[in-house]
C-alpha cells in the first residue's frame, strides 16, 4: 500500500508538471497561431507553415503535444506507481575519480563547442584575392576587445600603464582607452590578466575557450553539493553545449573570465556552507574578488543572495551558541580578507591610471568622454558635447535616455534573449516552473544542516558535506534575479541584446537541469523510465538543434551561424585592413590617417600598441591640410597614407584629396 506522503508527493509532482506544460503549450500555440496568420496574410499557405519553422516554438510545441499521449498510453497499459523517493539521489559514497572524470568530460565538451565556433571558415578579401580564415583567427569585432588586448599587452610588459600620447591625443584616441594622462584601458584588470598568457602565445581566444570549459566543470561541482551526479552532469552538459556561451567564448570580452571566477566562487561558497571550513570561505572570497576585478556590477548582483545568507547565518548562529557564532565570524573574516586585498589592488591601479586612489579608469573615461553612457536614469540629460574626436561624440550621443518604460523594455529584451541564447525559451521556462516545486520546499537551510525532504531530487556526497536542495536552488534563483535587477538602471540592453546578464545563463541552465530531471521522474510514474528519459531527451534535443544545426526548415541558418555572420561583418573589415598595412606594398614605417567622416563610429580602425611604437601607426585624418603637415613634421621618418573606410582604399598622402 503506498505511503500517504508518497501519494501526496506524486500529486504535487503532477500538478507542477501539468502547470508547466499548460503554460508552455499555451504560449507556443498562441505564437504558432500568430505565425500561421502572418504567413496567410503574406500570401502563403498551410504547406509553407508546415515546411518552415520557428526556432523557439515549433519543435518544442510538437514534443509537448506528445506528453499527454505518452502519459495516457502509459496509464492505460500499466498500473499507477510511485517513483522511489531517491530515484535520482547521489550515492552516499564519494568517488573522486568519477568526479574528476565528469569534470574532464564537461570541460572537454565545452572547449570543443568553442573550438567549433572558432574554426568556422570565413571569406576575407585581401590583396591576393579571397581567402578562407577561421573565425577565431580573425581580428576582434568590438572596440572593447581591443581595449582588453591593450591591457593584456601592457601587463605582459610588466607595466600597469604607459605614458600618454604626446602628439595629438585626440587623433590617436582609441575607444575605451585613456591616453591623455596615462595610456591605459578603461576596464578592470582581471580580463587583461587572464588574456595575457594566451596573448603571449599568440592565441588569446584559447584563454576564453579554456575559461568556458573550466567554468562548466566548476558549475558541475557546485551542483554536486545539493543534487545527484546525474542531474549535475546534465547541468554541466547544458552549460557546455549552450550556443550563447560558445559564441561569447570567441569574443575577447570580460564575460568568460568573470564567469570562471563566479563558478569557483559558487563552488567554494557551497562547500563552505556544507563544511563551515575557513579555507573554503577564503576560496570563495578570492574568486568573488577576481570577479569584482572583471565585472564589478555583475559580481555584486551574483553575490548578493550569498551575502544575505552569510549575514543571516551569523545572526542565527549567535542565538545557537558562542562556538557557532565564533565559527561564523571566522567565515566572514576569511571571506572578507580577499575582498579587502582586491580593493587595495584596485586602488593602486586607480592611482596609476587617474592619479586618485578612489577614481577608476572606467569612471574617468565615462565622465570625460561618454557621460550619456553612465549608469542610472536620466542619462540623456548629460552633456552631448564632449572632448575628443567626432567619432567619440557620436558614440556618446548614441546612448538613449533611460526612462522607466525604456528600462522595462530592456528587462524584457535581456530576459527574452538570455533564454534564446542560453538554450531555448520553452524548455527553460518549462523546467524552471517545475523546479518551483523544490524551491517551495521547507527543508533545512541553516549552515551545515544536511537535512533534506525525503522527496528531494537528491543531495550531495555524504551526510556531512551537503546542503539542502531547496537552499541551493533558492540561491541560484536569487542570483539570477539579482543580476537582472542590478542592470535595470542602464540604458543599453546589451550585445546581442543580453550580454549584461550573460552570467545568468549557467544559473538558468542549472535550474533547467533540475526541472528536466524532476519531469523525468514524474513521467516515469505513468510510463517506463526509458520512455520518460526518451521524451525529456527529445525535448532538450529539439531545443538544442536550432542552436547548432542549419536546416532548411529554419531558413538554412542556426543561432550559431547567424551570430558568426553578424560578428564576421566587422572582423573581415579589420582583417582586410590589417593585411593591407602589413603588406609589402605599404612603405614602412608608415602613419595611416583614417578618414572617419561619414562613417559608423562603432567601427574604428584607430588601434595601436600601448607604447605607440611599431612599423605602422594609425590615427584619424585631421580636418585640415595644415594639420596633416604638422603630423608629417612630428613623424618625419614615416610615410603618410589616408585610408577611406567607405571604399576600403589606401592612398599615399600626396594623392589624397584635401
Amino acid at each position: 500500500m503506498p505511503d500517504p506522503d508518497d501519494t501526496s508527493d506524486s500529486t504535487s509532482r503532477w500538478r507542477w508538471l501539468w502547470a508547466a506544460a499548460a503554460v508552455c503549450l499555451g504560449g507556443c500555440g498562441w505564437l504558432e497561431a500568430l505565425r500561421l496568420r502572418s504567413i496567410m496574410e503574406d500570401g502563403g499557405s498551410l504547406t509553407t507553415f508546415l515546411l518552415y519553422w520557428d526556432m523557439e516554438t515549433t519543435l518544442p510545441f510538437v514534443v509537448l503535444l506528445l506528453l499527454p499521449i505518452l502519459v495516457w498510453r502509459g496509464r492505460s497499459d500499466r498500473p499507477r506507481k510511485t517513483a522511489p523517493a531517491q530515484a535520482t539521489a547521489a550515492p552516499r559514497s564519494h568517488s573522486v575519480s568519477k568526479t574528476i572524470f565528469d569534470c574532464a568530460v564537461v570541460c572537454a565538451i565545452s572547449v570543443c563547442c568553442s573550438w567549433w565556433i572558432g574554426s568556422r571558415p570565413i571569406d576575407v578579401q585581401t590583396d591576393q584575392g579571397a581567402q578562407n580564415i577561421a573565425f577565431a583567427d580573425l581580428p576582434p569585432a568590438y572596440h572593447d576587445e581591443y581595449s582588453y588586448l591593450l591591457q593584456a599587452r601592457t601587463f605582459l610588459q610588466g607595466r600597469l600603464s604607459y605614458p600618454p600620447a604626446t602628439v595629438r591625443p585626440d587623433l590617436f584616441h582609441q575607444f575605451h582607452v585613456l591616453n591623455e594622462d596615462r595610456t591605459v584601458s578603461r576596464y578592470f584588470p582581471w580580463t587583461g590578466l587572464w588574456i595575457a598568457p594566451f596573448e603571449a602565445f599568440g592565441h588569446p581566444f584559447w584563454g576564453h575557450w579554456l575559461a568556458g570549459g573550466l567554468a562548466a566543470a566548476f558549475f558541475y561541482l557546485s551542483m554536486r553539493h545539493f543534487m545527484s551526479r546525474s542531474v549535475s552532469l546534465l547541468a554541466g552538459f547544458l552549460i557546455a553545449v549552450s550556443p550563447g556561451l560558445a559564441i561569447f567564448s570567441n569574443l575577447l570580452l570580460a564575460h568568460h573570465p568573470t564567469m570562471l571566477a563566479l563558478s569557483v566562487f559558487l563552488c567554494g561558497f557551497l562547500r563552505m556552507m556544507a563544511t563551515l571550513k575557513l579555507r573554503w570561505a577564503f576560496v570563495a572570497g578570492t574568486a568573488l574578488t577576481l570577479a569584482m576585478l572583471g565585472r564589478p556590477m555583475t559580481a555584486a548582483g551574483f553575490g548578493l543572495p550569498f551575502g544575505i545568507w552569510l549575514v543571516y547565518s551569523l545572526v542565527r548562529s549567535r542565538r545557537i551558541s558562542a562556538d557557532a557564532f565564533a565559527v561564523h565570524r571566522r567565515l566572514i573574516a576569511g571571506f572578507a580578507v580577499p575582498l579587502i586585498c582586491g580593493f587595495a589592488a584596485l586602488a593602486i591601479l586607480n592611482h596609476d591610471a587617474t592619479g586618485r586612489w578612489t577614481r577608476t579608469a572606467y569612471q574617468e573615461y565615462t565622465d570625460r568622454y561618454t557621460p550619456r553612457h553612465r549608469y542610472g536614469f536620466g542619462n540623456g540629460d548629460e552633456a552631448s558635447e564632449v572632448p575628443g574626436p567626432p567619432a567619440i561624440q557620436k558614440y556618446n550621443e548614441w546612448a538613449k535616455n533611460l526612462t522607466p518604460a525604456e528600462a522595462m523594455r530592456n528587462v524584457w529584451s535581456r530576459l527574452r534573449y538570455s533564454l534564446f541564447w542560453s538554450l531555448s525559451s520553452v524548455p527553460i521556462l518549462f523546467a524552471v516552473i517545475i523546479s518551483g516545486r523544490l524551491l517551495k520546499s521547507r527543508s533545512g537551510s541553516r549552515p551545515g544542516d544536511a537535512s533534506t525532504s525525503r522527496n528531494d531530487l537528491s543531495v550531495g556526497d555524504n551526510a556531512g558535506n551537503r546542503i539542502a536542495t531547496a537552499t541551493g536552488l533558492k540561491l541560484l534563483a536569487g542570483a539570477t534575479v539579482c543580476l537582472h535587477a542590478v542592470h535595470v538602471p542602464y540604458w543599453f540592453d546589451g550585445i546581442m541584446h543580453w550580454h549584461y546578464v550573460f552570467e545568468t545563463a549557467p544559473l538558468m541552465l542549472m535550474l533547467t537541469a533540475v526541472g528536466i530531471a524532476d519531469a523525468t521522474t514524474t513521467v516515469s510514474q505513468r510510463t517506463s523510465p526509458r520512455l520518460a528519459v526518451a521524451w525529456t531527451g527529445m525535448f532538450v534535443g529539439v531545443s538544442l538543434l536550432p542552436g547548432w544545426v542549419s536546416l532548411p526548415e529554419f531558413g538554412d541558418t542556426s543561432k550559431a551561424s547567424a551570430a558568426i555572420q553578424e560578428q564576421a561583418f566587422s572582423r573581415t573589415r579589420f582583417a582586410y585592413f590589417n593585411n593591407a598595412v602589413r603588406s609589402e606594398s605599404m612603405q614602412k614605417p608608415a602613419l595611416v590617417l583614417v578618414d572617419e567622416r561619414d562613417t559608423d563610429p562603432q567601427l574604428s580602425y584607430v588601434i595601436n600598441p600601448p607604447d605607440l611604437q611599431g612599423p605602422v601607426l594609425i590615427c584619424r585624418r585631421p580636418a585640415t591640410d595644415q594639420e596633416i603637415q604638422d603630423l608629417r613634421q612630428e613623424f618625419p621618418d614615416r610615410t603618410l597614407y589616408v585610408f577611406d573606410p567607405n571604399d576600403l582604399r589606401f592612398r599615399p598622402i600626396g594623392d589624397a584629396a584635401p
